[in-house]
């Protein structure tokens, strides 16, 4: 479609979308008048997501962008959580049932619903006080708390209602959040965005302190095992001192050679030992990596009893070192009553999404702690190896001398200072484990305090009237552009040349002929009063005359596709034409099913009556059925109605059979014959016509019936001289 067809179509329509725009404006103008007022609170929070609070043995505090975003996230996945939104909810609702100055206040109307009727408000409030205190979600499957689920809807206080109008957001390149909240009254702002921070950190606390203890705990029982060891080895070794008294010099080598065989052995033992705990530690910290991408909050179980059989659990592993077999198979027994203990007290399995989260998280808490000791024994068996390597080439060298009880003596030693290095960094861990977090995700902090707003938000009235008045313009344009684009009729002249690729005599541009005649509009006298759509036509249909003239033709056949495409309107605009020129024109109404020119001028049917015989003088009995016409210059032969063709109802030697002689009386014969698409009409009058125009309306639509009938024209012999494109809007004559 032609762009220039699309803007003109558009200036047509400037005031329909001036209007639009205009209802547009005064639409934003009145919702900002309705618009109710909203107060907006801000609180800011710091993360501490930079700073290196974690229990580490070893020290690898390097900071990961990615991974601090990815924190971020998770931080306001959570508090958009149902756990952390439902304590929102319920301590709002709490607020609005108890204090003496609610937030909101609910309608006679509201009260009047039965969800307000049924609810038992003490137990309400004392089932939302335990579920505050337990971080518990009520449950829409129990009749009571459904009651209080219901009533949250009703107050709206439900999590979709404050998702909606809460905002989180991090202050860019820092450790800082803010939230932010609007709703009708300054003080529920106020409320609710102190209010949510405090949950999310007791939602917080509530995961990582758990986590927390049990690796302290797990710190503890390792101290406490490294130093039993520590003790052992030093009681041995006094009483070896004792035993041994002055050591001898010659037994030096004899017991050297024994110490690099223990090393040697030691050494290989130690190898093994790192590579395995380098292989688990890898497959841990994989685990752990997969829990990180995951982009969830992790939940766990909080069952106290679950949580000491555990770590007893770990404590008695821990005591199996240096015992006997009697006294290992007790612990084995104890160990195993607690574990039956603990599938008892374990979180049943369950669908939802809280259990699997929180079995998650139980799981992830155990890789941690996994991966703590495992850093821990990497550390202590790197320095054993290092240790049993150096000293075995030490004894190597001294396998040439004597002194046996000293060497086993500096072994002991040697082992001894090991331990107790070993028990220092472990106490050294434990220290930092009480001193600091030992996790910075729970090391939030409320830095600003939520202050109700003094002044209500301001409304925008300018810029929300301009948004609208624009985006009805716009949306007034293209629904007007996508009706042009429905809109598949030819109305221009240049898209019907395009898509019929007939060749086009004249354009005629549309005229009102509802409120005047075609002879008003026809003024050829140059009157200047004269409307420019009235000198448009009268200019394009002297270019279909001289298009006429120029042919050479005298005999015309007007004709059209469809019905109704102005037929008769530009035959009798020709006749006026040709008549200012001085041309004698005969009208011949042959179009049998819509005889328009016969009614028009009143004229008498005789078109069917004309017959001349052998002795008949045809011009003297076509004298006799013509009939003339206000039109100066012009005859008319009419025909009457009816659903029949020209050959089924003319007689023998009829007029259009002596259509040359008579012809020989006027300068110009036009016949109208009906559309081609339902009539065959126009194909048996096109062998008496010389010359072919078709008439097309502008707002006509090409169908397969038409390039039918186009095909029939093109393949008369020469006869289909071009189109009139009938009806064009005078804005689109030039396109």
């Amino acid at each position: 479609m032609d762009l220039m067809y699309l803007w003109h179509s558009l200036l047509r329509k400037k005031w329909v979308i001036a209007f639009c725009t205009l209802i547009g404006l005064l639409a934003g103008f009145a919702f900002t008048l309705t618009q109710k007022k909203s107060y907006l609170s801000v609180s800011q929070y710091s993360t501490g997501f930079t700073m290196a609070q974690k229990v580490r043995i070893k020290d690898d505090g390097n900071l990961n962008i990615f991974e601090i975003d990815l924190r971020f996230n998770n931080v306001f996945e959570t508090f958009r959580s149902p756990k952390v939104m439902g304590m929102l909810s319920y301590k709002l609702l709490l607020h609005d049932l108890e204090d003496a100055h609610p937030f909101r206040v609910l309608t006679e109307e509201q009260k009047s619903q039965d969800v307000y009727k049924v609810v038992n408000f003490e137990n309400a409030k004392s089932i939302l006080r335990s579920r505050i205190a337990d971080m518990s979600i009520i449950s829409a499957y129990d009749p009571e708390e459904k009651k209080i689920y219901d009533l949250i809807l009703l107050y709206g206080y439900n999590d979709q209602a404050l998702n909606n109008k809460i905002a989180f957001s991090r202050i860019q390149s820092t450790d800082f959040i803010n939230i932010a909240y609007t709703s009708e009254n300054p003080l529920l702002s106020a409320y609710v965005v102190n209010t949510i921070g405090e949950q999310f950190i007791r939602f917080f606390n509530n995961i990582y302190g758990t986590r927390a203890q049990e690796s302290t705990a797990k710190l503890d029982s390792l101290t406490s095992s490294k130093k039993r060891e520590v003790d052992d080895l030093t009681a041995r070794l006094r009483d070896f001192r004792a035993r041994i008294g002055t050591p001898n010099v010659a037994d030096r080598a004899s017991a050297a050679m024994g110490v690099v065989q223990e090393m040697t052995s030691n050494f290989q033992q130690e190898m093994a030992k790192l590579n395995n705990l380098r292989g688990e530690l890898t497959a841990v910290e994989t685990q752990l990596r997969s829990f990180v991408s995951g982009g969830s909050a992790p939940v766990v179980n909080n069952n106290a009893e679950y949580l000491r059989l555990k770590r007893e659990n770990e404590n008695l592993e821990l005591q199996k070192g240096g015992k006997s077999d009697d006294e290992v198979k007790t612990i084995q027994t104890q160990i195993d009553a607690n574990v039956r203990k603990m599938q008892s007290v374990a979180p049943t399995a369950s669908g939802s999404r809280e259990r699997a989260a929180e079995k998650s998280a139980v799981r992830q808490s155990e890789l941690v702690d996994r991966k703590v000791e495992l850093q821990q024994k990497i550390l202590a068996a790197e320095q054993n190896v290092r240790l049993f390597s150096a000293q075995k080439a030490q004894y190597e060298a001294m396998t040439t001398t004597g002194g046996g009880e000293e060497v086993i003596l500096k072994a002991k030693e040697e082992e001894l200072r090991i331990a107790s290095q070993e028990y220092e960094a472990l106490k050294k861990s434990l220290q930092a484990s009480l001193d600091l977090d030992v996790n910075p995700e729970n090391n939030f902090k409320q830095t600003m305090v939520g202050q109700p707003a003094y002044r209500a938000e301001p409304a925008r009235r300018t810029i929300i009237m301009g948004m609208s008045g624009i985006l009805i313009f716009f949306l007034s344009s293209i629904v007007l552009l996508g009706l042009e684009f429905l809109d598949s009729s030819f109305k221009t002249p240049s898209i019907f040349t395009r898509v019929t690729k007939l060749k086009l005599l004249s354009s005629l541009n549309r005229i009102d002929l509802k409120k005047r005649a075609l002879k008003d509009h026809l003024n050829f006298d140059g009157d200047p009063n004269r409307k420019d759509e009235d000198n448009l036509f009268v200019e394009n249909l002297r270019k279909l005359r001289y298009e006429m003239e120029r042919s050479g033709k005298k005999i015309f056949l007007v004709t059209s596709t469809q019905s109704r495409q102005g037929k008769t309107t530009v035959i009798e605009a020709l006749a006026h034409s040709l008549s200012i020129t001085k041309k004698k024109v005969l009208l011949i109404d042959a179009n049998f099913s819509n005889n328009a020119l016969t009614r028009m001028f009143e004229a008498k049917p005789a078109l069917t009556q004309f017959s001349v015989g052998e002795k008949d003088a045809a011009v003297e009995k076509f004298l006799g059925i013509t009939s003339m016409t206000p039109i100066p210059h012009t005859d008319l032969i009419g025909c009457p109605e009816g659903n029949h063709t020209p050959s089924e109802v003319l007689p023998k030697n009829n007029l259009l059979d002596n259509i040359g002689k008579v012809a020989e009386r006027y300068d110009f014969v036009i016949i109208e014959g009906a559309s081609l698409n339902e009539h065959a009409d126009s194909k048996e009058l096109a062998r008496y016509a010389e010359a072919i125009i078709a008439v097309f309306d502008a707002k006509s639509v090409l169908k397969q019936t038409d390039k039918d009938s186009i095909e029939y024209l093109r393949s008369t012999e020469g006869k289909f001289i071009g189109t009139v494109l009938n009806n064009v809007e005078p804005d689109n004559m030039e396109l």
